[in-house]
């Protein structure tokens, strides 16, 4: 494999692929349009003596009439696709037949692919996606589909969980989580819809082939055949032109998955052994899904026989991985791996004992990581074996409780509002009475009864454990999750004295929630020298929050803004009394940053937390939350136990 893939570097190519795409796309409808406005005067002029370049130029109006409506038809049709879309990647997997994975399955398979899938989470910094398995499907398959890791869903076929071990399906989850962490779900829901577009033609041509009249009218009826047939033809090389756009951007973005799953796990040979297990099954990875043509560039391996390649070929992929197998020995490697797999026992997941539990706390402390500025900036979007690590032990040490809470959207939502009660008396009656006046008696007795497990919750965990709620949140409907957003904010504000957890967690519900952010671009062209309040109020916050001790706060201020602004030009440390709105004001402001820009900031801001040694949960927090609005994934960051927290 290639040396570290670069998430700054991907994001900034999957900008310019989404580029190129919509110049694709504008020229493969143009070229559409152009025939089909050519077959609209052909038929109206059927009659008529003159060329077809003489009648169009001719009769102006009705070229320009007929070409209209066709892009009209077109986007129209592609518009509508994308917007059923909208709601996430769950619509996707739904719609291939996919059922949703419950977090308290006894399935012991699904339990297995729920907690790899929760661990590969935990280590990027992102939200758990909802987990899907097509249980009809018995091939070895998968796909993640969303505009972004806020509504991503991961779909594993049932042959997938029967078929490969842990460490395969660890490899499997990894490559498709390398298309969340990418940007590639947004070009591929993209594709999609925009596909979608292109084949309304070929639909319209079939509809008129059959209603075609029947009978004696024979003169009709071949003209509906004639008519229905250059449609469907004209439909069908749109089809062409849109599969050749789709295989032009999957097979790179296919590559780049493999090659980050293996820098993730540090473990080629998980990936390895699930692409052989694919070669040595007859049916390989192909579905009987009826739409599956329309996410072939999605799946983890082909899912149908196509002329238009969306991945490269599996044997490159395997000697990619293992260069001792040559592409002419895949098929007699890929039973040597089955025979071997046969003949060991299947690996069954154990549920979480207390005793576990507590033994995953004790490893997770010697699991931390320093905070090295280069070092952390690096692991945005690109977890690795520690992280994963360091995942699976807060997976097992966060309470059980959680993980029923997380189920339910209800439940996820009292936990949420719990977290944010004060432990003085007045101050949580009035913000009780807040969370009855928003949602009503019964919700503010289901936050009352989930403060015991909200006090339960380490303070160092705390933040991780709530984003766990997030994917459950998701699913209450649009208006209701915009009214939870906002109530987060006034129960935030009910003591006028918003702390670092309540700032964070108020930004991150927002990210989670509110379905508009998702609609954007992630990444901008945005200069860091053209944001010198943002940074100034940023650094200030992140600084007087984390000093332990007198003049400590200066000194990492300057560390900090040293590395984003190095000219002589510097904002003041400055902690203002409505520090949450400005600080909210200027990471909205930073999130339209150019990737490498992020990049720079994020090392600037490990070198603030950084300066004095030390990394309290305040600091550890912010950059998470800060992370999360720039789209730049941070694992998993946890302050030594023993740190000590400033006043």
């Amino acid at each position: 494999m290639s040396g570290t893939v670069n998430f700054y570097e991907r994001q900034a190519a999957a900008r310019r692929s989404s580029r190129w795409l919509v110049l694709a796309f504008a020229a493969a409808v143009a070229v559409v349009v152009a025939v089909l406005g050519a077959l609209v005067l052909a038929v109206f002029g059927a009659d008529d003596p003159r060329p077809l370049g003489t009648l169009a130029a001719d009769e102006p109006g009705l070229a320009v009439s007929a070409a209209l409506f066709w892009l009209a038809v077109i986007m129209g049709a592609s518009t509508w696709r994308s917007l059923s879309l909208r709601e996430g990647g769950g619509v996707v997997a739904r719609s291939l037949g996919g059922t949703r994975v419950d977090r308290t399955t006894r399935d012991p398979d699904l339990r297995r692919l729920r907690n790899v899938v929760e661990e590969m989470a935990i280590a990027s910094g992102v939200p758990v996606p909802e987990i899907y398995v097509l249980d009809r499907e018995a091939g070895i398959n998968a796909f993640a589909a969303g505009h972004g890791p806020a509504n991503a869903a991961i779909a594993v076929t049932r042959g997938t969980l029967t078929r490969l071990s842990r460490e395969e399906l660890q490899g499997v989850i990894a490559h498709e989580f390398s298309h969340i962490l990418n940007g590639d779900m947004r070009l591929n829901v993209r594709l999609i819809g925009w596909l979608f577009g292109l084949l309304v033609i070929a639909l319209f041509g079939r509809k008129l082939l059959r209603v075609a009249p029947r009978g004696d009218d024979k003169r009709g009826a071949a003209a509906f055949v004639v008519v229905g047939a250059a449609f469907y033809l004209l439909g069908s090389l749109g089809r062409v032109l849109g599969r050749l756009i789709q295989s032009a951007v999957s097979r790179e973005r296919e590559r780049l998955a493999d090659a980050s799953a293996v820098q993730f796990t540090r473990n080629p040979g998980g990936l390895r052994g699930a692409l052989l297990k694919v070669a040595a099954l007859p049916s390989g990875g192909t579905l009987g899904a009826a739409r599956t043509d329309e996410v072939a560039h999605m799946l983890f391996v082909p899912g149908l026989d196509s002329l238009f390649a969306t991945h490269p070929p599996l044997a490159e992929r395997v000697a990619t991985l293992d260069p001792s197998i040559r592409p002419e020995r895949l098929a007699e490697a890929a039973a040597a791996h089955q025979l071997a797999w046969e003949r060991s026992l299947p690996l069954v997941e154990a549920p979480v004992s207390p005793a576990g539990a507590q033994d995953a706390a004790r490893r997770l402390e010697s699991l931390w990581v320093p905070a090295v500025a280069a070092e952390v900036a690096d692991t945005v979007g690109n977890p690795d074996r520690v992280q994963i690590d360091q995942a699976a032990s807060l997976r097992l040490a966060l309470p059980p409780e959680l993980a029923a809470a997380a189920e339910s959207p209800e439940r996820s939502r009292a936990l949420l509002l719990a977290t944010l009660l004060s432990q003085r008396p007045a101050e949580r009656a009035a913000q009780r009475a807040t969370v009855a006046e928003g949602f009503g008696e019964t919700v503010a007795a289901e936050v009352d009864a989930a403060l015991a497990l909200a006090g339960a919750l380490p303070r160092l965990l705390r933040l991780p454990a709530v984003c766990e709620l997030f994917p459950a949140l998701r699913r209450l409907p649009q208006g209701e999750r915009a009214r939870l957003a906002g109530l987060v904010q006034r129960l935030a504000a009910v003591d006028r004295d918003v702390d670092v957890y309540e700032f964070c967690l108020n930004r991150m519900a927002y990210n989670a929630l509110v379905d508009e952010l998702e609609a954007r671009e992630p990444h901008g062209n945005g200069a860091l020298a053209t944001s010198f309040a943002a940074l100034g109020i940023l650094f200030s916050v992140l600084a007087a929050r984390g000093a332990a001790a007198p003049g400590g706060a200066a000194a990492a201020f300057e560390a900090g803004v040293a590395r984003v602004l190095p000219g002589p030009r510097r904002p003041p440390l400055e902690v203002p009394d409505d520090w949450p709105r400005r600080l909210w004001s200027a990471l909205s402001r930073l999130e339209m940053l150019h990737p490498h820009a992020k990049r720079t900031l994020v090392e600037a801001l490990v070198a603030t937390i950084s300066h004095d040694g030390q990394l309290t949960v305040a600091e550890a927090e912010l950059l998470r939350t800060a992370c999360a609005v720039l789209r730049c994934p941070l694992p998993l960051l946890l302050p030594r136990p023993a740190a000590a927290e400033p006043d």
